[in-house]
Protein backbone atom coordinates (compact mmCIF):
# COMPACT_ATOMS: atom_id res chain seq x y z
CA UNK A 1 0.00 0.00 0.00
CA UNK A 2 1.34 3.66 -1.17
CA UNK A 3 1.62 6.55 1.38
CA UNK A 4 -1.47 8.35 0.02
CA UNK A 5 -3.57 5.05 0.42
CA UNK A 6 -2.19 4.71 4.06
CA UNK A 7 -3.46 8.09 4.62
CA UNK A 8 -7.14 7.55 3.26
CA UNK A 9 -7.47 4.26 4.74
CA UNK A 10 -6.97 5.94 8.07
CA UNK A 11 -8.91 8.86 7.74
CA UNK A 12 -11.86 6.65 6.68
CA UNK A 13 -10.85 4.43 9.86
CA UNK A 14 -11.22 7.60 12.15
CA UNK A 15 -14.46 9.54 10.60
CA UNK A 16 -15.99 5.63 10.99
CA UNK A 17 -14.89 5.61 14.73
CA UNK A 18 -17.47 6.41 17.07
CA UNK A 19 -15.41 5.49 20.66
CA UNK A 20 -14.71 9.00 22.04
CA UNK A 21 -11.86 7.80 24.35
CA UNK A 22 -9.88 6.23 21.05
CA UNK A 23 -10.49 9.51 19.21
CA UNK A 24 -9.03 11.14 21.72
CA UNK A 25 -6.02 8.82 22.34
CA UNK A 26 -5.69 9.49 18.43
CA UNK A 27 -5.38 13.37 19.18
CA UNK A 28 -3.11 13.26 21.61
CA UNK A 29 -0.53 11.03 20.06
CA UNK A 30 -0.84 13.15 16.93
CA UNK A 31 -0.12 16.76 18.84
CA UNK A 32 3.22 15.19 19.50
CA UNK A 33 3.89 14.67 15.74
CA UNK A 34 6.93 16.90 14.72
CA UNK A 35 5.79 19.89 12.32
CA UNK A 36 7.25 19.31 9.05
CA UNK A 37 7.05 15.54 9.17
CA UNK A 38 4.14 15.67 6.66
CA UNK A 39 7.25 17.01 4.50
CA UNK A 40 8.33 14.51 1.74
CA UNK A 41 10.92 12.39 2.27
CA UNK A 42 10.64 12.71 5.82
CA UNK A 43 9.55 10.29 8.42
CA UNK A 44 6.66 10.88 11.51
CA UNK A 45 8.69 11.25 14.39
CA UNK A 46 7.11 11.29 18.09
CA UNK A 47 8.66 13.81 20.57
CA UNK A 48 7.36 12.04 23.62
CA UNK A 49 4.82 10.45 24.89
CA UNK A 50 3.05 10.14 28.19
CA UNK A 51 2.70 6.80 29.92
CA UNK A 52 -0.52 5.14 32.14
CA UNK A 53 2.30 3.54 33.62
CA UNK A 54 4.17 4.81 36.91
CA UNK A 55 7.81 5.48 37.11
CA UNK A 56 8.13 2.32 39.48
CA UNK A 57 6.06 0.30 37.15
CA UNK A 58 8.40 1.46 33.95
CA UNK A 59 11.51 0.46 36.30
CA UNK A 60 10.47 -2.77 36.95
CA UNK A 61 9.53 -3.31 33.20
CA UNK A 62 13.07 -2.24 32.51
CA UNK A 63 14.63 -4.26 35.20
CA UNK A 64 12.72 -7.15 34.28
CA UNK A 65 13.95 -6.77 30.14
CA UNK A 66 17.84 -6.62 31.33
CA UNK A 67 17.71 -9.70 33.06
CA UNK A 68 15.77 -11.01 30.38
CA UNK A 69 18.49 -9.98 28.05
CA UNK A 70 21.00 -11.38 30.83
CA UNK A 71 19.15 -15.45 30.71
CA UNK A 72 18.58 -14.04 34.35
CA UNK A 73 14.77 -14.47 33.69
CA UNK A 74 12.94 -16.91 31.77
CA UNK A 75 9.76 -15.67 29.11
CA UNK A 76 6.52 -17.73 29.02
CA UNK A 77 4.28 -17.89 25.49
CA UNK A 78 1.04 -16.20 25.49
CA UNK A 79 -1.18 -19.20 25.75
CA UNK A 80 0.41 -20.30 29.07
CA UNK A 81 0.08 -16.72 30.03
CA UNK A 82 -3.29 -16.36 28.95
CA UNK A 83 -4.13 -19.48 30.93
CA UNK A 84 -2.68 -18.16 34.49
CA UNK A 85 -4.32 -14.79 33.94
CA UNK A 86 -8.02 -16.68 33.21
CA UNK A 87 -7.30 -19.63 36.17
CA UNK A 88 -6.18 -17.10 38.82
CA UNK A 89 -8.97 -13.80 37.68
CA UNK A 90 -12.27 -16.19 36.29
CA UNK A 91 -11.72 -13.88 33.34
Amino acid sequence: MDKNALKIELIQKIIACDDEVLLMKMEALLKNVKPGASEPGENYEVESRSSQLSKEQLKEIERRWEAYKRGEEKAIPWEEARREIERKYGV
